[in-house]
């Protein structure tokens, strides 16, 4: 990872905590369920010594902007929703976190807006006289579910998220003045771009000169599924993609007891000759406002902690959605995110059970992270899976670690090989203190540890 020099330094040793606004300060669900502006966004103040404690250094917000409902279907790019507060809220807000050393990043959400923004709405009135028909896909020829007398493209099947036509030079344009305005202006650092991977690379291309210019610092993240990554990120596209994939194996391969599963995702991923995602930052998580919370989706809550583990030692940078490090639940439904979008507990009094030793063991992890240059600037080498163990090697120009994951539920003992690595006769030292052995040695190209601890780990420093 060190040869990615596209992207910013500072990212290298990001560690992303990811809200979900309107659910994180209780706004209503619809926009028009509430008169005025209510100045949620205030409320983060209440929050900025669990940030620190917990040692993140990024926040992500999720939409902000003036939308309908959820916040994906915008009516109003320039604009705070009166749901949470004002720009100048926010401009205060930003300035905060910056001055506790935190960066900030929000959504954008490019690909679709909603059913009240201007340039539809002018399309409802003026039909084929509108001077805004280019900004959308519009056909005059057919109707749509809501009888607006035509038909036109939207997010999957969505009709009340209206597809933006981003091949448009006003469109473009308008859009390029609302990221320099947001970054330049108000002060944030960068963009999480909703659905990146449905928009063409182009406009990317272009999105990334325009952002770099008004702040060359900025980080620009693509939510990405599935497809080649590298079509969409790259050194003249976006910086990053989420990691999809790489979520998915790692609750899946502690409920199955099936570590083969992420270490074969670990190697078709990072491999530094063949992997997919060689020349690739990811960002890693374990939840987002998106899918069912990972306590919720783990068998045993035990598995909280080779999941957290995991996520804040493996290459890429970590991102922590909002109440998973007091282990908060909630389950996604077909016709509901609402579980996943729940209002942020205040106080240590009010956390689930297990939510201290929980919170205490990720800020652990998010210090070793934060603390070693292997972890936040080193490579991947898987070398070792069973059923329970998974173990690989983080290599930087100044550092090499060896980390081993145990998810079973009893104590273990295993011997690591380490063929090819050369590492005979070297010694390690544990970072993570647990009692017990603090030394091992490499003998026969084999790392023999006496202890594994349930659902624990080992972080091990090369001497």
């Amino acid at each position: 990872m060190e040869h990615l020099t596209y992207i910013p330094e500072w990212t290298k040793t990001a560690i992303v905590y990811h809200i979900y606004p309107l659910g994180f300060f209780g706004a209503p669900k619809y926009g028009n369920d509430e008169n005025g502006t209510i100045n949620r966004l205030l409320e983060i103040r209440n929050f900025y010594d669990h940030f620190k404690e917990l040692g993140v250094n990024v926040i992500q917000f999720g939409p902000l902007f003036e939308s309908v409902s959820h916040g994906y279907d915008t009516v109003d790019y320039m604009k705070i929703d009166h749901r949470l507060g004002t720009n100048d809220n926010f401009e205060q807000i930003i300035s905060e976190l910056h001055n506790m050393n935190i960066r900030v990043i929000i959504d954008g959400v490019f690909n679709h807006v909603s059913r009240e923004f201007n340039s539809f709405k002018d399309i409802q009135v003026h039909r084929e006289q509108s001077n805004f028909q280019h900004w959308h896909f519009i056909d005059f020829s057919r109707d749509n579910p809501y009888g607006d007398g035509f038909d036109y493209k939207n997010w999957e099947g969505h009709y009340e998220l209206v597809k933006l036509n981003l091949d448009e030079n006003d469109v473009k344009d308008y859009l390029f003045s609302v990221c320099t305005y947001w970054l330049k202006e108000i002060g944030i650092d960068g963009w999480r771009l909703d659905v990146a991977y449905l928009i063409s690379p182009n406009f990317w291309r272009e999105f990334r000169k325009v952002c770099k210019k008004a702040k060359p610092e900025c980080l620009l993240i693509g939510e990405m599924i599935h497809g080649p990554y590298d079509k969409w990120v790259g050194p003249d596209l976006l910086d990053a993609g989420t990691g999809y994939q790489v979520y998915k194996s790692i609750w899946s391969a502690i409920n199955s007891n099936n570590m083969y599963e992420l270490k074969a995702i670990l190697e078709r991923s990072f491999h530094k000759e063949w992997g997919l995602f060689k020349d690739i930052t990811l960002l890693n998580f374990l939840g987002n406002h998106d899918s069912t919370r990972i306590r919720s989706i783990l068998k045993d809550d035990r598995y909280l902690f080779p999941a957290f583990l995991f996520l804040l030692t493996t290459n890429g940078f970590p991102k922590i959605y909002y109440g998973d490090e007091i282990g908060l639940t909630g389950v996604k439904t077909e016709h509901s995110d609402d579980n996943v979008r729940q209002p942020m507990l205040k106080s240590s009094a009010s956390w689930p059970a297990l939510g201290e030793d929980i919170f205490r063991n990720v800020q652990k992890f998010v210090e070793i992270r934060k603390s070693n240059h292997a972890l936040t600037h080193g490579d991947l080498t898987p070398v070792f899976a069973d059923n329970n163990i998974l173990a690989f090697i983080r290599r930087s120009t100044k550092q090499t670690l060896l980390i081993v994951i145990n998810s079973n539920l009893e104590k273990s003992e295993k011997t690591i090989p380490l063929w090819n690595q050369n590492l005979d006769g070297r010694e390690f030292e544990e970072l993570l203190e647990q009692g017990g052995n603090r030394k091992f040695t490499v003998i026969n190209n084999q790392l023999h540890i006496s202890e594994l601890y349930p659902c624990w780990g080992r972080i091990l420093l090369l001497l």
